[in-house]
Order: C-alpha cells, then sequence, then structure tokens
C-alpha cells in the first residue's frame, strides 16, 4: 500500500510520531493539501522518475509533470527516493507591500523531503498555499556545477488559452493571448505564462531567483519546461568573490538552492492578480532595517519626449513636476555630457537635485550598468548618487540574468537598501518578488511598454499587446511600462485614445510610475485634476467582469475611500458594462470616455452616481474608460 501525508488547515497531526513513506519504497512520497483543503499536491516516483501533479478541488491542474535537476553530474530527478520523514511546517503570516492591496497574507504548509538519488542526498521543499503550489530543490552538500533542471508543467487537455511573451533577455519582447496550439513548440517562450483552463487561472513563473540564470519556458504539447537561455550548457554554483556576505546568495535554511518553481492557481482573474504567493516565497527584510523611507509616487521624466535631458531646462521639469503635485522627477541619460561654467556633471546633478528639493520634487538618477559591473565599482557609484542628494537610481542596460549577473542585482538591491536609495532596473530581468526583501526594489521595466512605442524611432506597439501585459509580465510584479502618452502624433500611430493611456497609468502597477510624455501635455489637459490625484499604490483591487485576456482589460481599485476605474481596449470596437456595486454609497464621479472622432480627446462627465447603477460603455479599437469616484 502507499502511504501518504496529507496535512490541512487546524489539522497538523503529531509528525514524528507518523510513519509517512518507508525509505526506499515506491509511489506517492507526498499528499500536501493547502488550508482550505481545496489545492493539493502529489509528489511520487513513477517509472523511475521524481513526479508532482496538482489539483483544484478534484480537478487537474497539473498532471504528472517531471521533477529533477542534473549536479555534478547526478540526475536528482531519477531513481530518486526518501531517506526520512518529511518535516512540516504551517505558514500563516501578514506584512504591509506597495501592491494590488496593502497588505500580503499567506496562509499555506510547507514539507522538506529529505531524499537520495544515485547515492547523492538531496532534498524537495514543497509549498502549497490556498492559492497555489510551490517547490524548490535543496542541492547537495558540496554541489559545484548544475546541468539543466527537468522541472516541468503538464496541462490538462482543457487549455482554452494562454498569456504568454515572446522570449528577450531584457523581457521587451511582444506579448499574446492564443490557443495553447499556437505557441511556438521550438525555442523559448517568456515568463509569467496565464493558463485559462475554464473552471480556474493558472500562472506559470519562478519565486526568490537569486543565484540561479533566470528562468524561461519551452513547451512540447501541453507540457512546459524549465528553460536558461543565458546559460544554457550549465553554471557553477560560487557566491562571487568581490560581494558581501550580506547579499542573499540562494540559500534557505542554510541549505544552497534553487529558486521557487511556482504555479498560482485562481478561480478568477481577481484572484490571480491579488495573488501574493511569489513574495511570500521571497525572505522578510533584514531584521532591524528601516524601510519607512522607501515612498511611492508620480515621476516626471524627459528623455521619451525631447531625448537626453538639457541642464538649462531642468528647473522648468522640476517645477511641471511641482505643479503636477508629482512627488519625483526622473533625470535620464545625457547628464553625463553636462558642462558648464567650469563646473563638471556632478556638480551639475547637485545644484539641479537641491533646486528640486526646493519646490519639493525628489529625484531619481539615471547610469548605464557598464560603470558598476562588479561590487566596488557599484558601491563607489552609488555612494556618489547619495552624497549629491538623489533618492533613487535607475541602471540600464543589464547584461542577461546569469547566475553571477543575478547575483550583482543581489548586491545592487543590497547596495541600495544600506544607503537608501530607491531601485529602478532598466534593461532587465523579470522580478521574482524580492521586492519583500528589498522594498527599495520599487519597479523595473523588463517589459515592452510606453518607452518602446515612439515615434522617432519608428516603433509602433500593436492594441492587443497591451491587454495580454496585466496576465503575462505584470504577474511577476510591479512593472515600469511609462504610461500616459498624450502627444497626439505618438498616440497615433498605434490608434491609441487618451483614455486608453490614462488607464495604464491605473491597470500596470508601479509603485513609482514614470509618466512618459511632455510636461506640457499634462499641465494643459481637460483631466489635469485627476492627474494629480492619481495614486500609485492601492489598498484594494477588483479585476471587473468584462474582462477577457487578449481583448479587454477592465480594473476597480480602491485608494482610502476613492476607487478608481481603467479599462484598456484591444484590436475590437465594443460595448462593456459596468456594475458600480463596489461602491458603499453613492458618490461624486469623474467619467472619462472616448471621444468618438478624435483620439488625443475626452468626453467628459461630472456627475454623481450610485452604487446601484450599471455604466455602459462604448470602447473604441485601441480606446478606454477612465472613472474616479471620491
Amino acid at each position: 500500500m502507499k502511504n501518504h501525508l496529507f496535512i490541512s488547515a487546524g489539522l497538523l497531526w503529531s509528525l514524528f510520531s507518523m510513519s509517512v513513506h518507508a525509505a526506499g519504497s515506491r509511489g506517492d512520497l507526498l499528499r500536501l493539501g493547502s488550508p482550505d483543503k481545496n489545492i493539493e499536491v502529489c509528489v511520487e516516483e513513477d517509472g523511475g522518475r521524481l513526479l508532482y501533479s496538482v489539483k483544484r478541488g478534484k480537478v487537474d491542474v497539473l498532471q504528472k509533470s517531471p521533477l529533477g535537476i542534473t549536479v555534478d553530474g547526478h540526475d536528482l530527478g531519477k531513481g530518486a527516493s526518501l531517506v526520512a520523514e518529511p518535516e512540516i511546517e504551517k505558514i500563516q503570516e501578514k506584512y504591509p507591500i506597495f501592491g494590488n492591496h496593502a497588505e500580503a497574507s499567506g496562509r499555506g504548509v510547507e514539507a522538506v523531503l529529505p531524499m537520495q538519488a544515485s547515492g547523492v542526498r538531496f532534498g524537495l521543499v514543497v509549498r502549497v498555499y490556498n492559492d497555489g503550489v510551490a517547490i524548490r530543490y535543496i542541492l547537495p552538500e558540496g554541489a559545484k556545477h548544475i546541468g539543466n533542471e527537468r522541472t516541468a508543467w503538464a496541462l490538462p487537455q482543457r487549455v482554452k488559452k494562454v498569456a504568454w511573451a515572446e522570449y528577450e533577455p531584457g523581457y521587451e519582447g511582444y506579448v499574446h493571448v492564443t490557443a495553447l496550439e499556437a505557441m511556438p513548440d521550438k525555442g523559448y517562450v517568456g515568463g509569467p505564462l496565464t493558463v485559462d483552463l475554464g473552471n480556474c487561472y493558472v500562472t506559470l513563473t519562478e519565486a526568490d531567483c537569486e543565484s540561479f540564470p533566470d528562468m524561461a519556458f519551452t513547451r512540447s504539447g501541453n507540457t512546459f519546461q524549465a528553460g536558461f537561455p543565458a546559460s544554457e550548457k550549465g553554471w557553477d554554483i560560487r557566491r562571487l568573490p568581490d560581494e558581501s556576505e550580506k547579499i542573499l546568495a540562494g540559500r534557505y535554511k542554510g541549505k544552497d538552492v534553487s529558486p521557487w518553481r511556482c504555479v498560482i492557481i485562481a478561480g478568477d482573474l481577481t484572484a490571480l492578480v491579488n495573488s501574493d504567493m511569489l513574495t511570500n516565497l521571497c525572505p522578510s527584510p533584514e531584521e532591524g532595517r528601516d524601510f519607512s523611507w522607501v515612498q511611492p509616487g508620480r515621476c516626471l521624466w524627459q528623455w521619451w519626449s525631447v531625448g537626453a535631458p538639457r541642464y538649462e531646462e531642468q528647473k522648468e521639469w522640476f517645477d511641471a513636476a511641482a505643479k503636477l503635485t508629482w512627488e519625483y522627477y526622473l533625470i535620464d541619460d545625457g547628464w553625463r555630457n553636462w558642462r558648464k561654467d567650469g563646473k563638471d556633471q556632478w556638480e551639475l546633478l547637485e545644484e539641479v537635485i537641491a533646486y528640486g528639493r526646493s519646490v519639493g520634487v525628489k529625484s531619481i538618477v539615471w547610469v548605464n550598468s557598464n560603470e558598476m559591473r562588479t561590487a566596488g565599482p557599484r558601491r563607489a557609484y552609488l555612494e556618489k548618487i547619495k552624497a549629491v542628494g538623489a533618492s533613487g537610481i535607475k541602471i540600464d542596460f543589464i547584461p542577461a540574468a546569469t547566475a553571477e549577473i543575478m547575483q550583482w542585482y543581489m548586491g545592487a538591491m543590497q547596495d541600495c537598501a544600506e544607503l537608501g536609495l530607491l531601485l529602478n532596473f532598466h534593461g532587465s530581468v523579470k522580478p521574482t518578488g524580492l521586492s519583500r526583501t528589498y522594498p527599495n526594489d520599487v519597479t523595473r521595466e523588463a517589459v515592452r511598454g510606453n518607452e518602446w512605442h515612439i515615434l522617432r524611432y519608428g516603433r509602433v506597439l500593436p492594441q492587443s499587446h497591451y491587454v495580454a501585459l496585466p496576465f503575462t509580465r505584470l504577474m511577476a510584479g510591479a512593472a515600469d511600462v511609462t504610461p500616459v502618452t498624450l502627444n497626439p502624433r505618438e498616440i497615433e500611430t498605434g490608434g491609441y485614445t487618451w483614455t486608453h493611456e490614462f488607464a495604464q497609468s491605473i491597470v500596470f502597477l508601479s509603485p513609482i510610475t514614470h509618466f512618459s510624455d511632455h510636461y506640457s501635455y499634462y499641465l494643459e489637459s481637460p483631466f489635469l485634476d485627476l492627474l494629480k490625484a492619481v495614486p500609485t499604490v492601492w489598498d484594494e483591487t477588483r479585476v471587473l467582469s468584462c474582462t477577457e485576456m487578449g481583448e479587454v482589460v477592465a480594473y476597480a481599485r480602491r485608494k482610502g475611500n476613492d476607487w478608481w476605474v481603467g479599462v484598456m481596449n484591444g484590436d475590437k470596437e465594443r460595448e462593456i458594462e459596468i456594475p458600480l456595486d463596489f461602491l458603499k454609497k453613492s458618490m461624486d464621479a469623474v467619467l472619462l470616455h472616448d471621444d468618438d472622432k478624435i483620439l488625443a480627446s475626452v468626453a467628459r462627465e461630472d456627475r454623481k452616481v450610485s452604487k446601484k447603477e450599471t455604466l455602459k460603455v462604448h470602447l473604441r479599437a485601441g480606446g478606454g474608460f477612465v472613472g474616479w469616484f471620491h
């Protein structure tokens, strides 16, 4: 007979008196249930391979899927067996975040399975939350080299569609929502992937990647396999010699580990986008480290609209940010060339930052990562940035995410935490939940956003792209999409409306939101009052029922007592309905509709609305809707 271990909420059994599984025997090694008893993972050995499967209720979410990792030539997924009883731990935690809601929570159960394969001892760590399953490997003692990883996700046959990204090392590929069969079956696709299974949604990704290369996916039929485009021939396990011992380097409970391989599971899109699973899988901040100085806000930015920032114009931009009541201004690439009256770029930079402070606007400064590729120069440069009064750093053009570069990311996050600098990685790898550990890692690019859609380079993003992003890249964490382009010539190339552009700032989460366009368009807009008021982090988020991945996206978000609705439409004209039942009472509202004739215009309504009301909204292709209820 097979021996099972099942843990459910309120029923943590007397763990050490139970016989979980006899060492060396075959069959099920573990059955582990979520606290709400709705999700179950089974780990087993079948046909000589280590496998896992996942159910939601009685329905398969993942069919039998391979596990395993090759370490120093040993395939640890082949002929694996338990050598001792699993160690079980209940997980229940809450902590503040800057995100789709203000407080994250996690309820789950973790099992650590001591195992061996080919005479090599290793471990398998399995967690089951109410919203998904995650698995990671504890590497053998003294492990030196990873050859590959066999972890896979075998989907059931009922896949309706998949949201996925074309792979690109900086995550600036196009995103799509298609049938599974329409996805590439050769080469890599980028994650996260979100799958509509009909009765639930599933997102596949990774968490807590500190010292492994970035993970992408390859597809074979209904199965996705972990892959590592930056390190296809494997990589060595080593801490970079010049990095501080303080940086995280892929250890858990004192052991070298892989990142978590994750499947987020939700019955609807609201539950999916509100999942805290990725941050729950990452460490708490360093004990005693104060991050109260990390403050979200809106950021004005010069490069997209006019090119390199000019020293002579900086006061105008700071003054405009102050008029908008925005908290930050980004001094982007080009400041390194400033020279005036015998002063070098650093002296001039310090002057303009001081002026910004005098009008109540904080500064973030751009740097190319090639000026700080190793620990010593990185720390020295960041100390210099701090000394001239900047509040944060934008680090751009980062190499492909090998194991060594991932450790470099961790070093930059640690340095900035110690120095009190906000951090925005551009030309970067996707996040994996470590904003919990380092809240100063406040946003990052790793997205094909409005910075890519730009007339002077002849680049245009298709309308279907934006309505797939919330279920691909945004599932990994905050994304610096640089929203809200209002220049009529720029939006005309893609057929986007002003309402679509403004809705981006509501739908796309970025605790510091860098607005793309020239300040004149904002200060002269018919919705200046909304631009002054729109938050960048939220207390509550709901995905409205009219949302369909790849077609139309509608979010209702609450900050304090105010509600904001942002709707972005794809490439087909449509009518939608928005019930206002999320309101607790009648409220004053500003409603911004598409202008039927002009892209760079809005039809604005200012009126009272009732919570019993249902708004009927007509959307142009590439159009949108914005509502502010206050």
